[in-house]
């Protein structure tokens, strides 16, 4: 076997609400995977220690911005996949390259295709899993897993206000649009426009 062992990096999974793990904080990559053939939108938003409020969205949205990982928020979007809702290997991706100024991230999906669609959906039914990956390659999943319907899955916060470090909380609150709005710190910015 030698010494291929260590090689293995740990991974955790979020499996419930509520379910947390610490970060490492010196750059982070957040991952959103899925196999349906659904157009899912990854999304950040968040609130600043000082109160600042902002996303980083998908620029084919009214408003939407992929971030910068140079200069505030030190956020960036990869872009948008699944865009013709075509199954397969769909991922897109955010990096974050520092929290210091952050309170709170929420990492979001929409369910775009249906959303504009109208459709009723549950989002345990898109095989998705949102995959944060440190820089020492440490990942921590958070299942989409929950039953309830709704177009947007509030899936996880990053929660950087304690002294202790960030931490990674599995929320897998699914909510319409306007209670999104409404509730997530930033997410007005979507409808703002």
């Amino acid at each position: 076997m030698g010494g291929t062992m260590a090689d293995i990096k740990k991974k955790i999974i979020l499996e419930k609400e509520g379910d947390e793990a610490y970060l490492s904080i010196k750059q982070l990559i957040v991952a959103l995977k899925w196999t349906a053939d659904v157009d899912l939108d990854l999304m950040a938003f968040y609130e600043t220690k000082d109160g600042k409020k902002g996303g980083v969205f998908s620029d084919l949205y009214p408003g939407g911005t992929l971030g910068n990982l140079n200069s505030f928020p030190f956020i960036e979007l990869s872009g948008d996949e699944g865009v013709d809702a075509s199954g397969g290997n769909n991922e897109e991706v955010l990096r974050i390259t520092k929290l210091d100024d952050m309170a709170e991230i929420y990492i979001v999906a929409i369910n775009y295709t249906d959303a504009t669609q109208k459709r009723e959906v549950y989002f345990n039914s898109y095989d998705g899993i949102v995959i944060v990956k440190d820089e020492k390659g440490e990942t921590i999943e958070v299942p989409l897993n929950s039953p309830n319907c709704g177009h947007v899955a509030v899936v996880a916060k990053i929660d950087n206000n304690s002294p202790l470090g960030a931490k990674l909380v599995n929320i897998n609150d699914i909510m319409d649009l306007p209670d999104f709005v409404g509730t997530v710190p930033g997410a007005s910015v979507i409808v703002d426009r």
